[in-house]
């Protein structure tokens, strides 16, 4: 069966859509699926990452340079008609740009079916940003596909949920996101992050993992983390700025709060220097004020790490239930108290420690979730028939 991906953007660093897609992909191409990715490339062609899908057996069309907004080039309908021609089933990735409008648009031309993963821009904390233009355009657009679609694809029952408020008519498909289970396998030694940042000795580390941005949960984290987190504690911020240049802002709570002496801020981290952040990590604290999944959660499960969510992470049900970590309201008041409790008493944090990495492989692994492709796209391509 022949799979045609089609996404704004194969940038790891822009986030969670290009990382999942990245691994989506390869476990269908491992599960025997015949898989290609279409994408635009705004400035950036990012040739290490096309170069890495097509070592996975992923056929890469990428458009460039587009423009902004939407992410525009005159060729992009032109070769998505031809690729859609050759695809079985078309998968759409995110909500907002040119690709996906004009992919959904060749594939009912063409009569190829498709399904529609929002990765959370259907959320309401989505919607509510720009909420009159991205209100609009859905009026205008992206309703209308949609509802074409043949399935819609939500990674957790939360964001499904969340976005029956829309009515929307095609059937839902709830698959989580995943992990390379290889990549988890040999983890790097205890103490391998701390010998590369001596400053941080032997103190208990919170790790933060993620985007620098608006609403990833750093408003809440750095303040809480100030009020509770004990004084042999620190706040370890791994994860790119945002293209708003969030960071100015991160670093002057930062100093407005006090913690400067007890913060480390890496940057990106990918690799082995990722995973070792993590295997010395306390605790991973994300309150975010929406996530749709949580990459780094699972990421940091799978190091054995013990997590902090809010309840605005759509996987908080599941981490409460595997008992892998705790749950807190989007406040200060509420993430302050979580800190205390998981940093204070050692007892649950090791006993969730120990639960961690054996339940994030078991209900996160690539290879079960791109079996499970298969049946999905046969029901969609049978449903079309």
């Amino acid at each position: 069966m022949r799979i045609l991906h089609a996404i704004s953007g194969i940038n790891r660093e822009n986030g969670g859509p290009p990382i999942v897609l990245a691994g989506l992909a390869a476990a269908q191409v491992r599960a025997g699926l015949d898989v290609s990715i279409v994408a635009t490339w705004t400035t950036n062609p990012c040739p290490d990452v096309v170069a890495d899908l097509e070592s996975r057996g992923i056929r890469v069309t990428h458009i460039g340079p587009a423009k902004n907004p939407m992410s525009r080039h005159p060729e992009t309908a032109r070769r998505l008609d031809e690729l859609v021609a050759a695809a079985d089933v078309v998968h759409v990735h995110a909500m907002w740009e040119e690709i996906q409008h004009l992919a959904c648009r060749a594939a009912g031309r063409r009569g190829v079916p498709y399904v529609i993963t929002p990765h959370g821009m259907l959320d309401p904390w989505n919607m509510s940003n720009g909420r009159w233009r991205k209100r609009l355009y859905l009026l205008w657009r992206m309703r209308r596909n949609l509802h074409r679609a043949a399935a819609l694809h939500f990674a957790t029952t939360t964001e499904r949920d969340a976005v029956a408020r829309l009515k929307l008519e095609p059937p839902a498909i709830v698959e989580p996101f995943g992990l390379d289970a290889a990549e988890f396998a040999v983890l790097p030694e205890r103490g391998t992050f701390r010998a590369r940042h001596p400053q941080l000795g032997d103190r208990r580390l919170v790790a933060f993992l993620g985007r620098l941005d608006y609403g990833k949960g750093l408003e809440l984290l750095i303040p809480a983390f100030a009020r509770a987190a004990p004084a042999d504690a620190s706040l370890v911020i791994i994860g790119p700025d945002s293209h708003s240049g969030y960071r100015k802002t991160v670093e002057a709570m930062i100093d407005q709060h006090g913690v400067r002496e007890r913060t480390l801020l890496t940057g990106m981290l990918g690799g082995e220097e990722k995973l070792a952040a993590l295997v010395d990590a306390s605790l991973l604290a994300q309150p975010s004020f929406h996530e749709n999944f949580g990459l780094a959660v699972i990421e940091a499960l799978a190091c054995g790490c013990p997590v902090l969510v809010s309840d605005q992470v759509y996987l908080h049900p599941w981490i409460s239930q595997a008992g892998a970590g705790g749950v807190a309201r989007c406040t200060v008041d509420s993430v302050a108290e979580e800190l205390t409790r998981w940093l204070v008493d050692r007892g649950p944090r090791d006993d969730a420690a120990k639960r961690a990495r054996t339940a994030a492989l078991e209900a996160f692994d690539w290879d079960a979730i791109g079996q499970h492709w298969i049946g999905h796209y046969q029901r969609i391509v049978a449903s079309k028939a």
